[in-house]
């Protein structure tokens, strides 16, 4: 059985289901290069095939996530009728909002109630405009293509994504929370007795992704992308500050309790000229403390109020909020939970895989898809393929070390820095090992040496860590409650191993987004680290995306050898390949 997931939206991807598994996903923007791409993911779609040896004709089902999505011509709509009147439809929405709902708050219902009824009625002609789309690149009947509702996909991710059924806990609590989907902003399901069922809901109206993202605009940076750049600011901002901004603040998300959703003192549409209204002249850090409280407590509040109506202490959570890595920590140290699990890159490109999954449970719904383990899921490139590559390389001396593991090591050892580009590409935003740029995280000075070479990162943004599982504890006051192998969640870190990893640690709390690596996820990387520690006796390396700041992870190895042509990088592992840039 072939089942392909398609998310057309932010960070488009695409997924190939096999049977029961997820055998392949990538995101487009690493062949496009045009980051966070929304749109039809054609190359994606043509790696998945390709990578299992098929053609459109041998997909038992397509599923696609979103039901009704904008129909811009950016995604691929080309009826002009159905672009016009969604303009139209569209302005004159904005207009409501802008000019009368402010000004009369309890229209905002009508403003819903005509969203939800443009939406039915123009379902039909975008997802009949979206199956011609898809047809350009998969030759097959439309009766194979399916269109699921946006935070269905979220929580299908989550739920079959996650370990727990098949460790043989049955009762499951799945929170959703994005800036918007399909109407919503967020969802609460429980799955009980083999049912998947929704019992809270908040409107894209009352969206603390979309109030999140309005700070982050109003702070200078860019919605939908610069999320994470609040966050890493939140630990600079003391905390009388912080207070008094969220005093101001507070009452602008509450908590429906009964009913499990989110309420927003303004349509959430408009939180940026509520920014501008109430927040223009306070402090950038205090304003993004505040904002990050904010979202955590109401999000805890949402959380607490749901165990306590379920009685369900296993949680698993999906949607782009949970990209937020200090959020996730402050729900896995909740003592009634359990059970913590976030979906990895937990955005839109990840309901490639609640596509694949509900194509499974849609074709056989008997039969349970198999849980995620490592997310090397994307393209590899045959030796042929990089000493094509490599071969057009001026001004450099190459190598082939009997054991470039252990070389790598050796280099790192001694304070180099090293691109690697190794095997098959991790999957998602957070680079793990294959697609990563390494460091010797105990001198705190490779911060400012990879920030001049490559990153230009934020000055307030750390590095983050990958270390061996027997580690872990030596290093982190670990969360048992929680899955730590995908760089989803922070940790407190632990004073007496603290130099160990000075620099990739924030440094203010003091926190690392760790990346905790089994070795049967990533053999090579585990032996990289293995010899590194061995040789200096830390069992942790600095572990950052390999790509120029604002630019997609690279995705061949021509982005990787540009990369290194364009950068202050020296050293490239490029498979077996030890490329210096003398």
């Amino acid at each position: 059985m072939y089942i392909l997931g398609i998310s057309p939206d932010h960070t488009a991807s695409a997924a190939l289901l096999k049977d029961d598994k997820v055998i392949a996903c990538v995101s487009e923007e690493r062949f496009n290069r045009i980051k966070n791409f929304f749109g039809i993911p054609k190359k994606s779609i043509e790696f998945c095939l390709k990578f299992a040896g098929i053609d459109a004709k041998d997909l038992d089902l397509v599923v696609v996530s979103s039901e009704t999505p904008p129909p811009l011509p950016e995604w691929g709509f080309e009826n002009k009728a159905s672009v016009n009147a969604y303009k139209f439809l569209k302005n004159g929405y904005s207009y409501l909002i802008d000019k009368i709902e402010w000004r009369f708050p309890f229209l905002r219902t009508i403003n819903e109630f005509s969203y939800n009824l443009v939406s039915k009625v123009m379902k039909g002609s975008i997802n009949k405009e979206r199956i011609r789309k898809l047809r350009e690149i998969l030759d097959i009947n439309n009766e194979k293509f399916v269109f699921l509702d946006h935070h269905l996909n979220h929580a299908l991710t989550g739920l079959y994504g996650a370990p727990y059924l098949t460790q043989g806990i049955k009762e499951l609590l799945i929170v959703t929370i994005d800036a918007e989907g399909d109407g919503l902003a967020a969802t609460v399901s429980v799955y009980k007795n083999g049912q998947l069922t929704r019992i809270g809901k908040t409107s894209q109206n009352n969206s603390v992704g979309n109030f999140y993202s309005a700070v982050t605009k109003f702070l200078g940076m860019k919605p939908g992308e610069h999320e994470y750049k609040v966050m890493g600011l939140v630990p600079y901002a003391p905390k009388e500050d912080t207070r008094r901004i969220f005093e101001l603040i507070k009452n602008w998300i509450i908590v429906d309790k009964k009913n499990l959703r989110f309420e927003t003192i303004v349509n959430a549409h408009q939180f940026l000229k509520l920014c501008h209204l109430h927040l223009s002249e306070k402090r950038f850090d205090h304003i993004a403390a505040a904002a990050q409280k904010l979202l955590e407590e109401r999000t805890l509040e949402l959380v607490h109020a749901s165990i306590k109506k379920t009685g369900i202490k296993t949680v698993i959570a999906s949607g782009g909020v949970f990209m937020n890595v200090k959020l996730n920590k402050l729900i896995a140290e909740q003592s009634e939970i359990n059970n913590f699990f976030v979906f990895p890159s937990c955005g839109d490109e990840s309901n490639a895989f609640g596509a694949c999954y509900f194509g499974l449970k849609y074709l056989n719904p008997n039969e349970p898809p198999n849980p995620i383990k490592d997310l090397y899921l994307g393209p590899s490139f045959s030796s042929e393929d990089i000493n094509k590559a490599v071969k057009k390389i001026k001004q450099v001396k190459i190598s082939t070390p009997k054991n470039i593991e252990y070389e790598i090591a050796k280099l790192l050892s001694k304070g180099e820095i090293i691109a690697r580009f190794d095997g098959r590409a991790e999957w998602g935003a957070r680079a793990l090992g294959n697609r990563s740029i390494l460091a010797d995280p105990s001198n705190p000075k490779v911060i400012e040496v990879i920030n001049k070479m490559i990153k230009n990162r934020d000055f307030w943004m750390p590095f983050a860590p990958v270390l061996l599982d027997e580690d872990k504890n030596k290093y982190l006051k670990y969360l048992s409650k929680s899955v730590g192998y995908y760089m989803m969640m922070a940790y407190d870190t632990k004073e007496d191993s603290r130099d160990d990893l000075a620099a990739a640690v924030h440094l203010y709390d003091k926190t690392a987004r760790a990346q905790i690596l089994l070795r049967e996820f990533n053999p090579k990387l585990w032996e990289i680290i293995n010899h590194f520690k061995k040789l200096t006796g830390r069992g942790v390396l600095l572990n950052t995306s390999f790509n120029i700041h604002g630019e997609p992870i690279v995705g061949s190895p021509e982005d990787a050898i540009d990369v290194l042509k364009r950068s202050g990088l020296r050293y490239l592992v490029l498979g077996s390949y030890l490329i210096n840039k003398t």
